[in-house]
């Protein structure tokens, strides 16, 4: 099998940049045309490029096709990125005839009725077939225990029948190699509903679907008022004869919404007769709801009113079957390390991500590793709020990201002050960049270095050792003589020596190249008391080198007067700093605390002339390790020099230490924090990640109308840069419009080669052509 390539670009042409070698092996693998025998079809990228030209191009009149297939492959070489269907099939039919340019789809409406369960599991697995996903709503069948006049029964109720639709999915390999994705819904008003949110708890059981309860204003204002909610289906008229029922009657029937309405009783505003089989109270059904998505992650919560009401097609189509999210700046923590979501969006590599077991529904504390899809963005601006922990945890999402608390998996928007928030709870995943003696380096210059423009003029750097830790000096001067010598052009040896002052108990380290080859990592005068991001995504040795050295610096054992308690304490007069370094140690497991010590104002310090003076002083302020998260700090991390290490063993000794930490953190404020992009990604296993230290829910599904299709693409917005990395870099507005007005075209050539495998899912997207466009690499642009 030929390996990967793309064609040569000209070295003017912006599209020089090469591919990664990342995103090569993910279009090889889910992208590049093969034959049956695995022969290579499509020998580069731009070959799949005009694969897909040529067959979008295809639906235009015969005398128009040339033209369009020139201005559609334009535009794919310009950055228009069609969904992944969409380069994966799109002129592939001679190899993969029954395969669809669709990703995912709707259900219709699944009646009650033996012969309809039967052709939506059909119709289900078509679909899968064909490469989409599916979503259903099962709360249109009727409760277990009701009797079936036609069969002479009674039924076994909805959850049976998804079984069904379960094992279909796990039978059937959906095209292209995608596992099968099914999303399942139901009424909050159900006599089921109980069964449908403990549904997932049996082991193996409905592990083909995503699960969502339809959450009404009806039911929120019974929570509101601790009402009783009433549990009903809908009445036929021959069982409200055959059973007495009397329709007027309030305590035996309720009116209601209802996607089907044929066979049932009306009113004269069209709304259904339910036969109410029981009550219960509507906070209980809430805490049911609260408990399991906090044990268990399942299930998922739409207000299916709101979603309709915001529906530009409200008129013509209801919503039963279905995104949350974080800025750009949030820290999600995977195997590249703990990098920005903003990042990883705009990289597109696949994601193993650390997940908590708390948040799986798994006992004890801990991490455990997922695969996730790569990071997308789910809005180009959106109203975020900000969340800040008394402890000093902090991030920023839209209202609908869900957080895991002490009251269960709630929604930013139904937060209060005071709830706590999950905290993670294990040793994470870091990344592949930097050593332990960059690392090293990098946290004695945030704690005890500085930039001066003393010597010959140059920006340069300094690191200062003083009293016992001027032993290390030495070591330090040989790291920077090996960073250097990695990194400098110069071909005359440059060595770096340590500078005593032993009138001031004082040894410094100066280099100006060193600060120029730091500033290849990052960091610069202006950004030293940030962590830098060669760290964030460093390998276990570099993070664990930066806290360290940092820690020696301005660390200490903090060890009470009558020896009862000891906690790990780090100073700083920039509380930025501090919350880095917490989020840093979370990812080891390691549990802290952010408290303010001393406000700004005037201090009488040394003058360093052997007086006094009057100085401005900012804010102090601590990070504070204790608990089992300081013995773990000690374990994992300790400090640099013997001294420090020792006042910790000897509080520690004959001591016995417990685990009691519960890493949980009170809110303490929630705050508008205006309007950003948002991005997200979607695991699978119980739906949640780790944000910023911060245990979370994350994406679920788009709310499609019965039978509706998702059509998406973007538009990769670096592409249009002209001369970018000089002064007249500049957005090239012209050829963006271009290349959205015929990318649009593009995505509605689809609708006319959409290959869905059902007469009602060709209806659909046919009669409302609808699609969506989104762009990328804005931070980048």
């Amino acid at each position: 099998m030929k390996k990967a390539t793309i064609e040569e670009q000209p070295l003017s042409d912006l599209a020089a940049v090469p591919y990664q070698p990342a995103s090569l092996d993910i279009w090889d693998k889910k992208y590049r045309l093969k034959a049956k025998d695995g022969t290579v079809l499509d020998r580069t990228m731009d070959e799949t490029f005009q694969r897909v030209a040529k067959a979008l191009a295809g639906v235009e009149a015969p005398e128009k096709q040339e033209h369009w297939y020139g201005r559609f492959l334009w535009a794919l070489r310009n950055g228009a990125i069609p969904a992944g269907r969409i380069v994966s099939n799109a002129g592939a039919w001679a190899h993969k005839p029954a395969t669809s340019l669709i990703n995912c789809t709707v259900s219709g409406h699944i009646h009650d009725s033996m012969d309809d369960i039967l052709r939506k599991v059909h119709e289900g697995g078509l679909t899968l077939r064909a490469g989409c996903g599916i979503g259903y709503c099962f709360s249109t069948l009727r409760p277990k225990g009701a009797f079936v006049a036609g069969a002479g029964a009674y039924t076994s109720g909805p959850l049976s029948f998804m079984d069904i639709y379960d094992r279909m999915c796990f039978t059937i390999s959906s095209a292209g190699g995608r596992r099968g994705a099914q999303m399942a819904t139901f009424d909050v008003g159900h006599p089921d509903v109980a069964d449908f949110i403990r549904a997932k708890r049996e082991d193996g059981r409905l592990r083909q679907f995503n699960l969502s309860l339809l959450i009404t204003e009806d039911f929120l204002k019974a929570v509101k008022e601790d009402a009783e909610w009433p549990l009903a289906f809908p009445l036929t008229p021959r069982e409200a004869e055959m059973d007495g029922i009397d329709i007027h009657d309030p305590k035996q029937v309720i009116w209601r919404d209802w996607p089907i309405t044929e066979s049932y009783i009306l009113d004269e505003e069209g709304r259904v007769a339910c036969r109410i089989y029981k009550k219960m109270r509507a906070r209980r059904l809430w805490d049911l709801i609260m408990s399991s998505t906090y044990d268990f992650a399942e299930p998922g919560f739409i207000l299916i009113d709101r979603v309709n009401e915001m529906n530009n097609n409200w008129w013509c189509e209801d919503i039963h079957a279905t995104n949350p999210c974080v800025t750009a700046d949030t820290r999600l923590h995977t195997q590249y390390g703990m990098v920005r979501i903003g990042d990883l969006y705009q990289s597109g590599a696949p994601l193993e991500v650390v997940v908590d077991r708390r948040a799986l529904g798994k006992d004890g504390r801990g991490v455990e590793t997922r695969s996730a899809c790569p990071a997308f963005m789910t809005a180009r601006e959106a109203d975020v709020y900000r969340v800040v922990t008394e402890d000093g945890y902090e991030i920023k999402a839209t209202a609908w990201h869900e957080f895991y608390t002490d009251r269960g998996k709630i929604k930013l928007k139904d937060l209060r002050v005071g709830d706590r928030l999950l905290i993670q709870s294990g040793k994470g995943l870091f990344g592949k960049e930097g050593s332990e003696q960059l690392g090293l380096l990098l946290g004695l210059i945030a704690g005890d270095g500085h930039f001066t423009h003393r010597g010959h003029g140059q920006e340069s750097v300094v690191v200062n050792f003083w009293g016992k830790d001027r032993e290390f000096a030495p070591i330090i001067a040989s790291y920077v003589n090996t960073l250097i010598a990695a990194k400098s052009l110069r071909a005359r040896r440059y060595q770096v020596s340590p500078v005593e002052v032993p009138s001031r108990d004082h040894i410094f380290v100066r280099s100006a190249i060193l600060a120029r080859v730091l500033a290849h990592y990052g960091l610069t005068r202006d950004t030293k008391l940030k962590v830098p991001e060669v760290v964030w995504r460093g390998t276990e040795a570099c993070v664990k080198g930066y806290l360290r050295a940092l820690f020696q610096a301005d660390g200490t054992v903090n060890v009470s007067e009558n020896s009862q308690s000891c906690s790990i304490r780090l100073a700083s007069s920039h509380p930025a700093l501090l919350k880095d370094v917490q989020v840093l140690l979370a990812n080891f497991g390691i549990f802290s605390r952010i408290r303010k010590r001393r406000k700004a104002g005037s201090r009488w310090l040394p003058d360093g002339k052997g007086g006094r003076k009057q100085y401005p002083c900012a804010a102090d302020y601590e990070l504070i390790i204790d608990g089992e998260s300081r013995d773990r700090f000690m374990e994992e991390i300790g400090f640099l020099l013997e001294y420090k290490n020792l006042r910790y063993k000897e509080w520690r000794k004959g001591k016995a230490l417990r685990k009691t930490q519960p890493f949980m953190s009170k809110i303490a404020k929630i705050s508008y924090a205006g309007k950003e992009a948002v991005f997200d990604t979607t695991q699978d296993d119980h739906n949640t990640v780790i944000f910023n230290g911060m245990v979370t829910g994350q994406c679920g599904e788009q709310p499609l109308p019965p039978y509706g299709s998702c059509l998406l693409g973007s538009v990769n917005l670096t592409r249009f840069v002209l001369d970018p990395f000089t002064p007249k870099a500049r957005f090239d507005w012209e050829t963006y419009t271009e290349v959205v007005r015929v990318f649009t075209r593009m995505l509605d050539n689809v609708v006319e080669l959409h290959g869905l495998p059902l007469p009602e899912q060709q209806h659909e997207i046919l009669r409302k052509r609808r699609h969506g466009m989104g762009y990328l690499g804005l931070g980048s642009t």
